[in-house]
């Protein structure tokens, strides 16, 4: 899986691959969690007239317009879409409605004659008057797309509904044509869809939460906030019985047959990786990949990786003692697969090696699933892992890890991630973790989203400043394929020591066209345009 090469002192030089641990115990760059939890809208439409004409009640309050929208939608059996810039979500409303019909609450409440609503369904679109919003979302039968339209595009984030915080990872799609992307850190995204799919419905989903569908007709070229509501398990859903955890990460285990591929398919997948040090990227590096992916039954090395476009942008300073960069992180990101590249921790070697325990029961797309926290056994000298493995209660099906090495052992760990390339050079790991996670498709599971992340510290000797290094690469499959797979020609595949061209970074919001990407980070983006804005001046 890669070993972390490390760097060299002296003039601007080079510096560490990537994490290949041994198989058996740790992997390589990667990490992800979010789960592609796809399901089929099934509820009935409402019309527009009826959701407006239903009376509701609720006691006079002051309160945050937030809130005062989340009640309504409790009482209504609606759901609000809206950017919470726009509505100001934050300002401190009066609400009361007694036996009101929902139009008329809505009225007095959005007063401001700057909003305006529409409702498709059960759920009501806010935005600001003025504002272009496409007639696709007028409520009307289905309207083939005209040529010239050719994708819809939305933006957003995704927050938990209880104490709005960003959800990273969350998984947005469209469930029948395989379509789909993730949110980055900040709990952002932006996704394309093609114009001919204006009727489907877009679904949102992480593990934990309950999905929601939405129509696609309403976010069309929106700018929107969707809120997620955590599904609690009650103690009358779980049967009170002993749970033997290691029983389970059995069953997953020989269960890959039914519920991974069996058959190969090919992944379009977005790629991104970076390099911080201190408080700037010194490296930024993005790639839309086509990916010929095998059954989990073929070997280590099977999985084809095509280039189909990139960009990437560096800042290097020829005075820096030390410089990182990281090698083949796509290879690395593939080999944390860990259906197909089994780790310790779900191979239950004997001796066993890990101690399980089983944590908590959790929500994936209305299902029940375990998560099973392991750590390795006391007494053992070598850095493992310890983390959380998720596998759905019915089929047992593997859905993702957060895992990381032993936060005890990193300095034993050290000796075989780093190779140092000078004596001159003291380097320290401080944290290596990984999230996988995997997607629902036709009954099957796919590869979905990895994440790798890496700090560490590195000093001169005999001197007392340091620098920290933070570097990180992430996968996201944006479209299946399992029709005609084959594998490709042998003059198209990427090279394993290669990670991509070296295109310069096009910062242009139309320089990847159809594909969809996750976007960078606020506070990426503002490094980013620091980078660009240097290159510009030198050219």
């Amino acid at each position: 899986m890669g070993l972390l090469y490390y760097l060299k002192s002296g003039k601007a030089q080079s510096l560490t691959e990537s994490c290949k641990y041994h198989l058996r115990h740790c992997f390589s760059y990667a990490c992800i969690l979010s789960a592609f939890v796809l399901l089929c809208p099934a509820n009935a439409v409402y019309g527009q007239l009826s959701l407006l004409d239903k009376v509701i009640s609720i006691p006079k309050q002051n309160t945050t317009l937030y809130e005062a929208l989340n009640l309504i939608s409790q009482k209504a059996d609606c759901s609000f879409i809206y950017e919470s810039e726009t509505i100001e979500s934050n300002k401190r409303v009066k609400l009361h409605a007694e036996n009101q019909p929902l139009g008329k609450v809505l009225d007095n409440l959005l007063s401001d004659p700057r909003l305006e609503y529409k409702i498709l369904g059960r759920h009501i679109l806010i935005y600001r008057a003025g504002k272009e919003v496409n007639p696709a979302i007028t409520i009307q039968p289905d309207i083939p797309a005209k040529d010239t339209i050719k994708n819809v595009l939305i933006k957003g984030h995704i927050y938990d509904r209880e104490n709005k915080t960003a959800i990273p990872y969350a998984t947005i799609g469209i469930v029948e044509e395989n379509i789909g992307t993730v949110t980055n850190n900040d709990g952002f995204f932006t996704i394309k869809i093609p114009a001919s799919l204006i009727g489907t419905y877009l679904v949102v989903s992480h593990l934990g939460y309950m999905s929601q569908v939405i129509p696609l007709r309403l976010l069309n070229e929106q700018n929107v906030d969707l809120y997620l509501d955590r599904r609690i398990i009650s103690i009358q859903e779980v049967i009170i019985r002993y749970i033997d955890p290691e029983l389970i990460i059995r069953n997953a285990m020989e269960q890959r047959k039914k519920n991974n591929a069996v058959n190969p398919a090919y992944l379009t997948t977005f790629y991104r990786e970076g390099v911080r040090k201190n408080t700037n990227y010194i490296s930024y590096s993005e790639a839309v990949f086509k990916i010929y992916k095998p059954p989990y039954t073929a070997g280590e090395h099977a999985d084809q990786v095509k280039l189909l476009k990139s960009r990437k942008v560096r800042d290097t300073n020829p005075r820096d003692t030390v410089f990182l960069k990281l090698k083949a992180g796509v290879e690395s990101a593939l080999l944390l697969d860990i259906v197909k590249n089994v780790p310790g921790f779900l191979d239950q070697a004997t001796p066993p090696e890990y101690t399980y325990k089983y944590s908590d029961m959790l929500s994936y797309n209305a299902r029940d699933a375990y998560a099973i926290t392991f750590v390795q056994k006391e007494g053992l000298d070598r850095a493992l892992y310890k983390g959380t493995v998720y596998i759905e209660k019915e089929g047992f099906a593997l859905l993702g890890a957060d895992f990381e090495i032993n936060p005890d052992y990193l300095d034993i760990a050290a000796r075989d991630l780093v190779l140092k390339k000078s004596s001159r050079l003291i380097v320290k790991l401080e944290k290596i973790n990984y999230s996988v996670s995997y997607l629902p498709l036709n009954g099957r599971y796919y590869l979905n989203h990895v994440r790798c992340e890496i700090q560490v510290k590195t000093r001169l000797k005999n001197h007392l400043s340091s620098d920290n290094f933070f570097t990180f690469l992430e996968l996201a499959t944006c479209n299946i394929d399992t029709a005609g797979v084959i594998k490709f020609p042998r003059q198209e595949i990427l090279k394993p020591d290669i990670v991509f061209s070296d295109q310069p970074y096009d910062a242009s919001d139309a320089f990847w066209g159809d594909f969809n990407t996750i976007a960078p980070e606020a506070k990426l983006s503002e490094a980013l345009s620091k980078i660009i804005g240097k290159i510009e001046e030198i050219e």
